[in-house]
């Protein structure tokens, strides 16, 4: 059974602190339903969703990864209920985001409510109310959740499965260890693993084996398939900034100490605090937002029982009342109800995924017929977002744990592809290569354009151009580029409250994307010219036009924000400016001398796969 860590209390004015701090965040986060903040992966979810209500299944990933797509490994669970919900709310893509958006805010609603009760079964309503007030006032902690995740569910589903299970409610235990298994992929490895724990310990060892027995008979079709498809599996993560909660995690961490040290009296909170720990190793960035539900409960716990000590009755109000009001209000991060409340007043940031965008650039495709075309997007989950909007197939695509050994979209001609170049359509390197006929503009937003090399250079001359250009745009970045990390804390509440400060921000970023993405577009250009007599030099060309075109979005998109350390990039600086050197010294020779070769695999290995 459920063990309680402290003696339950009930404290009316905790409860009320609970959920009237619940019900301020339901209504911002409610408000901004119409256009709901979401995360990178959102534009993938809803894509393979549309592809479900289309085609009945999507056993195979033919948006990302194209020209031959991938096995659809991910699980199917929030894919089907985007698909249905969206389908009643009209069908159309609109419906679609919006119903993601409707899933999202249920899904924060199930991981408060969830913390709220068993932090209230646990220690009562003191703690109850701790626990919500931190995970609920951390942006980071709930916004982990409200952006409608898979693995928001599957962290959601680890606690219950483990109650249910320590309950002997076998059945309800299966059902949602299934559930989470079929959420997410790393399912497999959390609610089981809490389950085996609680078994372990409490000596269960018929009920574990009747739980595994059924949770792997009905979950038998996605790990058939899995293992199936193994090969394709590659477990290799985007670049992702590991973002820490202090609150939570240093009275989580007290709380474990506290309360773990006897796991007969806390069997419960120790299998749910030790089942996802695999995300550790695996995705310790999503372990750390996520597993805050488990450590606002050990913090929460924690609390209660720190007030409790307090026996003058003013004193402990007064120290219960000022965590609230930290917690919810200024946490040691920043705090949900300033990030909400911005949100609903306009000032969107961090926006992760800009639907306007993507809603423009899929306008522009679909007008121009340019679907035939395999999409090269400079930033590869931008790309799923476009195919909500129009059918298109993309090349890379998001979800990189999943892709082909040898990816043959490397093999196809520049010119056989369209480009999502970050780039606004004015830019004067397009237009000046446009005037030759080297590239057709075919229209986007003010930053970021649609594009395709309709013909061939004559690559003598156009190498001159091409290595001046990136020379010129090399040694400025080396010189003048600064991380795109999140803002320190003061510029940030600037941020959040005013769109001019906000544009001003933007703008300074833009000048950084632009220079990335002039690279980009004369790179492309030039390795379409050289394909029919230098194919091996061209397919360079091509792997460092795309690595131009990403380093657009790391140093300007709100999505991939921190995840370029800071010491990384200056490593990147110094290496850019001895890529232009080596260029430059290369004279007649260009991208062919040896020297230029060793100094760009340095610039993107040591950026895309360096240390932080």
């Amino acid at each position: 059974m459920l063990q309680l860590a402290l003696e339950p209390d009930r404290n009316r004015a905790a409860r009320i602190a609970t959920w009237s701090i619940l019900g301020v965040n339901a209504i911002l986060l409610a408000i901004s339903l119409p256009d709901y903040r979401v995360s990178i992966d959102s534009g993938y979810h809803i894509s393979l969703a549309q592809w479900y209500v289309a085609h009945g299944q999507a056993w195979w990933d033919h948006i990302n990864f194209g020209p031959g797509g991938r096995p659809n490994l991910q699980g199917p669970a929030l894919h089907i209920a985007i698909a249905i919900l969206g389908t009643i709310l009209g069908g159309t893509p609109d419906r679609f985001i919006l119903a993601n958006a409707i899933l999202g805010v249920a899904q924060w609603s199930a991981a408060m409510l969830t913390v709220l009760y068993f932090a209230r079964r646990l220690g009562g309503d003191m703690a109850a109310m701790f626990a919500v007030a931190m995970i609920a006032g951390s942006a980071f902690a709930a916004g982990s959740f409200y952006v409608g995740i898979p693995s928001g569910w599957l962290f959601i589903s680890i606690p219950w499965a483990i109650y249910f299970f320590l309950e002997d409610r076998l059945a309800l235990a299966t059902a949602i260890t299934v559930l989470g298994c079929y959420t997410h992929l790393g399912g497999f490895l959390s609610a089981p693993v809490g389950i085996a724990i609680a078994a372990v310990i409490e000596r269960r060892w018929r009920a574990l084996i009747k739980v595994g027995v059924a949770t792997a008979l009905l979950t038998a079709p996605y790990s058939i398939h899995f293992l199936n498809n193994l090969a394709w599996y590659r477990g290799k993560h985007g670049h992702e900034s590991l973002r820490l909660d202090p609150m939570i995690d240093l009275l989580a961490i007290a709380g474990a100490a506290a309360f773990l040290r006897r796991p007969m009296r806390h069997r419960f909170l120790l299998a749910w605090t030790l089942a996802p720990i695999a995300w550790l190793l695996q995705d310790p960035s999503r372990f750390a937002a996520q597993s805050t539900l488990a450590g606002s409960v050990l913090g929460g716990l924690l609390l209660a029982w720190a007030t409790r000590s307090i026996s003058v009755a003013a004193a402990r109000r007064a120290f219960a009342i000022a965590l609230v009001a930290i917690a919810t209000l200024i946490p040691l991060e920043p705090g949900s109800i300033l990030a909400e409340a911005g949100w609903d007043a306009g000032t969107h940031f961090p926006r992760l995924l800009d639907w306007n965008r993507a809603r423009a650039i899929a306008a522009v495709i679909a007008r121009n017929h340019l679907s035939d075309h395999l999409l090269a997007v400079y930033q590869s989950s931008f790309g799923p977002a476009i195919a909500v909007f129009t059918p298109v197939v993309v090349e890379r695509g998001h979800w990189v744990e999943v892709q082909p050994l040898h990816d043959p979209a490397e093999l196809l001609s520049a010119g056989a592809k369209a480009y999502v170049m970050p780039l606004g359509p004015d830019d004067p390197v397009l237009e000046a290569l446009s005037k030759q006929g080297l590239v057709h503009v075919w229209g986007g937003t003010e930053d970021t354009t649609v594009v395709t090399l309709p013909r061939r250079a004559d690559p003598a001359a156009i190498e001159p151009m091409v290595s001046e250009t990136i020379q010129a745009n090399a040694n400025w970045v080396a010189a003048n580029a600064i991380t795109n990390t999140m803002p320190p804390a003061n510029e940030l509440v600037r941020i959040l409250v005013s769109p001019k400060a906000l544009a001003k921000r933007r703008a300074v970023m833009d000048v950084q994307r632009f220079k990335a993405g002039q690279m980009q577009a004369v790179t492309l250009v030039l390795a379409y010219a050289l394909e029919p007599q230098s194919p091996h030099l061209a397919h360079g060309l091509r792997l460092a036009a795309r690595g131009f075109a990403e380093m657009g979005s790391f140093m300007s998109d709100d999505d991939p924000m921190g995840d370029i350390g800071a010491a990384r990039f200056a490593r990147y600086r110094v290496n850019l400016a001895a890529f232009a050197s080596a260029l430059q010294a290369a004279g007649a020779a260009g991208f062919s001398d040896p020297r230029v070769h060793e100094a760009a695999d340095r610039m993107f290995n040591d950026y895309y796969g360096g240390a932080a």
